[in-house]
């Protein structure tokens, strides 16, 4: 009988996990894939995330250290450094699995198996996996956007919250890549609907991916082999699609014995589809609940912390996405013209701004149409 059973070992499952470990509290991990394994990602570790780790980076996870941004749009080229480390290029996988190994030396157990279904009763949860039954008394789940298990809390997750990605890394010299993009992150706005396409620099490889929102129909890999052409890589890539939630507008995360966390939750930043700080955040929130909260109250406590702590900031970049993305050429001019607009944005990677005191900050400077045209935000008066 544990504590909790947390299913995924990703960011989120594994901060969990180790939050749980250092409490005292029994914790059992469930992951379905042997680690290290492949996971499809920009790799982009914000500042903020890493305060939230309680421990440094080793240097050979650390790729490259991002102090800036380069954005098109068409024709035009906006390049910002802020003179200080915004984000950390990681590989996924070696990422994950030291993670997972920090959870474990802090006390949690790890079991390679795949949950299938779990069953409550009034004291406990029964978990049902490939190679037997374990029982907690909480199930923390953390398998993503993509694992059914998260559907008995939040139902069926409507398309139109739901982005899709498609990813490749293509080898390269570390020197013809800082030769290109040296330490920014290379943004190209106008490549898919409501969302963008990237290349990071990593340590001897590129990664390099487009986004959109899933609803608009998009044609993911044509427009990916596209955006390969168009920046001179070759095309025949192994492309990696995945499903990614666009945070913000999600409500319930747990309920009874069962928390949501990360993607699971849809803990992911609807404009930059960032969600690695909130998984680890999450993760740690749900296993202080557990840890601190009367039995009755944890959800509840869980869910109230979660919305404080996290669905705020999600709701303001979920409204920031739409407001970009219904006026690109607007905003881009606004970016082109207005020097310290890129500079104030990049300071929400480092916890040195928010969405909402940058949407405070912003409106002001937006004309008239838009202001008119999501006057509902506007009337906000939070901002």
């Amino acid at each position: 009988m544990y504590d909790l059973i947390i299913a995924g070992a990703g960011p989120a499952g594994s901060a969990a996990a180790r939050a749980a470990a250092m409490m005292g509290l029994n914790a059992l991990i469930l992951e379905k894939d042997v680690f290290p394994r492949y996971k499809p990602c920009g790799g982009a570790l914000s500042d903020r995330a890493v305060s939230l780790l309680g421990f440094p980076l080793p240097k050979s996870l650390c790729e490259r250290t991002i102090t800036g941004a380069r954005v098109h749009f068409r024709d035009k080229v906006l390049e910002r450094h802020k003179g200080y480390s915004l984000t950390t290029l990681v590989t996924r996988s070696s990422f994950d699995q030291f993670l997972l190994q920090k959870a474990e030396d802090s006390g949690a157990i790890h079991v390679t198996a795949k949950v299938l279904d779990y069953r409550e009763s009034d004291d406990s949860i029964s978990v049902l996996t490939n190679k037997g039954i374990h029982r907690a008394r909480f199930l923390v789940i953390s398998s993503g956007c993509q694992d059914h298990l998260k559907n008995k809390i939040l139902g069926q997750v409507a398309k139109d919250s739901m982005g899709v990605c498609m990813v490749t890394e293509i080898e390269e010299d570390d020197r013809i890549i800082e030769e290109r993009l040296n330490s920014s992150l290379d943004i190209h706005f106008g490549v898919a609907d409501m969302g963008y396409g990237w290349i990071f620099p990593h340590r001897g490889y590129y990664s390099v991916g487009i986004g959109g929102l899933a609803s608009r129909h998009m044609r993911a890999r044509r427009i990916m082999m596209e955006f390969l052409k168009a920046n001179g890589f070759p095309l025949n890539q192994r492309l990696h699609g995945h499903l990614i939630p666009q945070g913000g507008s999600r409500e319930m995360v747990a309920r009874r014995r069962v928390l949501l966390t990360g993607d699971s939750a849809g803990f992911v930043d609807a404009f930059s589809g960032e969600g690695i700080y909130y998984a680890l955040r999450s993760g740690q929130i749900a296993a202080q609940a557990i840890g601190e909260a009367h039995a009755s109250k944890v959800a509840e406590t869980y869910q109230s912390r979660c919305k404080k702590e996290i669905g705020e900031e999600l709701g303001y970049a979920l409204q920031f996405s739409k407001m970009m993305h219904s006026h690109p050429n607007i905003f881009l001019r606004i970016l082109a013209s207005q020097d310290d607009v890129l500079d104030r944005y990049l300071e929400i990677a480092t916890a040195k701004g928010s969405y909402k005191g940058f949407l405070r900050w912003l409106v002001p400077r937006l004309p008239i149409s838009i202001l008119r045209s999501f006057k509902d935000i506007f009337q906000n008066k939070s901002l």
